[in-house]
């Protein structure tokens, strides 16, 4: 009698699957958090780095079709898989009546805080896209990138610095830049002048930070990676670390953008 064929649940498959375009995802806030705090923490005046390190990725050919492979496909794949985990998650470490298990332990408030986030970022994520690439994305006319800002004194001389034209009308500014750096520092700067945005921002990425650095540790264990007790509980202070360091990048622009860049 020969022994039954093994098989690989799809559920299996699909978590490493997930796990594989998290970590992915990961790399991508670094970099993309390591970006935008050059609007603040420009090696210089008025956020040069930032200008540079834009024009250098927007001057990747075929620039739309990258971004829909490298992020918007590992997006939607991790996105939809953990809608479903968030969905049927049974979270124990809060209170309970006596008719769940309450389980208040560290690793237990993670896994609620990994759900929780996940919400804050799905909705995060579909607003700064909405925002960021449809919005305010710089419109290019005549090799040239047009935004809209709202006007304040410190805009003048910035431009003059950037090299950028305005053209006002009432508390409306047409701005109009010779690179899509230039015009994208504006549009950075002039969503961080509302304290709602800052607001809304600061959550998005505390959020974002928690969840990329607590899903990189479950992605270790998840690949056998760390599988005893002593290498997990010696990659918790790294993760936090990871956490602590893109909240530093983010919090620079968002904080930072339109007071520091002058």
């Amino acid at each position: 009698m020969q022994p039954a064929e093994a098989r690989i649940s799809s559920a299996f498959i699909w978590r490493r699957v997930h796990s594989l375009m998290g970590l992915w995802l990961v790399l991508y806030l670094a970099e993309h958090l390591l970006v935008n705090s050059q609007a603040a923490l420009w090696l210089g005046e008025w956020g040069h780095v930032f200008i540079q390190m834009v024009n250098s990725l927007e001057s990747i050919p075929y620039l739309p079709v990258v971004e829909t492979v490298l992020i918007g496909v590992p997006l939607v794949i991790h996105g939809v898989w953990g809608i479903h985990r968030a969905l049927t998650a049974k979270l124990n470490s809060s209170k309970s009546d006596g008719t769940a298990p309450s389980l208040p332990y560290g690793r237990n408030r993670a896994f609620t805080w990994q759900r929780l986030t996940s919400w804050i970022l799905l909705f995060g994520i579909l607003g700064h896209v909405i925002q960021m690439r449809f919005l305010e994305q710089p419109k290019k006319v005549n090799e040239q990138w047009v935004v809209q800002v709202s006007a304040d004194e410190r805009l003048p001389p910035l431009a003059e610095k950037l090299g950028v034209q305005l053209v006002s009308e009432g508390r409306v500014v047409h701005a109009t830049a010779n690179s899509p750096g230039a015009a994208m520092l504006l549009v950075v700067r002039d969503t961080f002048k509302s304290p709602l945005m800052i607001v809304l921002y600061t959550i998005f990425l505390l959020a974002a930070a928690f969840h990329a650095f607590n899903g990189f540790w479950t992605f270790l264990i998840t690949w056998g990676i760390i599988l005893s007790a002593r290498s997990q509980r010696a990659m918790i202070p790294l993760s936090i670390v990871g956490m602590g360091l893109l909240t530093f990048l983010g919090l620079a622009a968002i904080w930072g953008s339109y007071w520091l860049v002058k």
